[in-house]
């Protein structure tokens, strides 16, 4: 089991720990006491914020360390470029800033559209225009992700999704 920094706030030790136990388990490192995990799972799993918790940057490279083992022990259809995954370390890594009183986009459809990105682009599937037509409903009393930010990043992301197509 990795021994994570902590930071003032970070994700919540008890998540990271259930889930790290169960990968470890499920790649034969230790007894596994749950149900397997899938490379998929992981990418997923979104942890809460506690003081003191697990330094967040520190547990999502290793996160990325144990999808790709997943994936390897399952034979997954997995992108080899170095590219792929530079680009799948920007989507992972994204934070926007959020909104209050004015309009933002919802943060969960946001967050589901760029795990399904990580996915797609996983399997050597990813395609610019699902990027640039993706749609998301707006909220207004309560947070949001800033449209703004949001709609930068994903112009962004579609034309490094089209760049890779190209040199492929």
């Amino acid at each position: 089991m990795p021994d994570f920094p902590r930071a003032l706030r970070g994700y919540s030790t008890a998540q990271v720990d259930a889930l790290i136990g169960r990968v470890e388990g499920t790649l034969g490192r230790s007894p596994l006491y749950a149900p397997p995990v899938t490379a998929d799972e992981v990418n997923r799993t979104r942890f809460g914020r506690a003081v003191r918790g697990y330094r967040m940057k520190a547990v999502d490279d290793k996160l990325e360390e144990y999808i790709r083992a997943l994936e390897d022990e399952a034979g997954g259809n997995r992108m080899a470029s170095g590219e792929v995954d530079r680009l799948i370390g920007l989507v992972r890594n994204v934070r926007f800033r959020t909104t209050r009183l004015t309009p933002g986009y919802d943060e969960q459809e946001v967050d589901d559209f760029l795990d399904t990105t990580i996915t797609t682009l996983r399997k050597g599937s990813a395609r610019a225009s699902v990027v640039k037509k993706s749609e998301f409903a707006t909220t207004r009393m309560r947070p949001g992700y800033r449209q703004a930010e949001v709609d930068a990043f994903l112009d962004r992301l579609a034309a490094e999704i089209e760049r890779l197509r190209s040199e492929g």
